[in-house]
């Protein structure tokens, strides 16, 4: 693997157990799965000292605009949390931007379900970026390119 890639390593978290550390993560990637689909019905950010991932599972803008959507219109009340970890190559500053370049981009590639931003363009690129997914990541693709 080349050492410019930058690696969001995917875990399925629960209240406890094996990395349940990760809800009190501030910057970090977040997906909602359905149970037994694989399919990604939602992905999103924490990034900030204040914006953590139980926060952001917790805020009333995605109580409303997502995980009640969800129930509703898909009528899916079971379903698998994962959260990724950021592994920056050597020298590479993760900043808030970045973090929301990185996650537009998978929007865009992977077109989940509660996702409306980003799932047709983005209107900017960071020439050369390429994430892997690893860990839990049950999808493919794994390695995403920006052009």
């Amino acid at each position: 693997m080349s050492d410019d890639r930058i690696i969001l390593d995917w875990r399925n978290v629960y209240e406890s157990g094996p990395w349940a550390d990760r809800w009190d993560y501030s910057i970090a990637l977040y997906g909602i799965i359905h149970f037994s689909d694989d399919e990604i019905l939602c992905l999103g950010k924490a990034h900030g000292e204040t914006s953590t991932v139980r926060r952001r599972w917790n805020a009333d803008d995605k109580h409303e605009r997502g995980w009640s959507r969800i129930e509703k219109e898909r009528g899916i009340y079971n379903h698998r949390f994962f959260v990724g970890e950021f592994r920056m190559p050597e020298g590479q500053r993760l900043t808030r931007e970045l973090v929301g370049d990185i996650e537009s981009l998978l929007i865009k590639q992977l077109r989940p379900w509660a996702n409306r931003q980003n799932t047709k363009s983005r209107g900017y690129t960071r020439p050369g970026m390429v994430i892997c997914c690893q860990g839990h990541w049950p999808f493919r693709p794994r390695v995403f390119h920006d052009a």
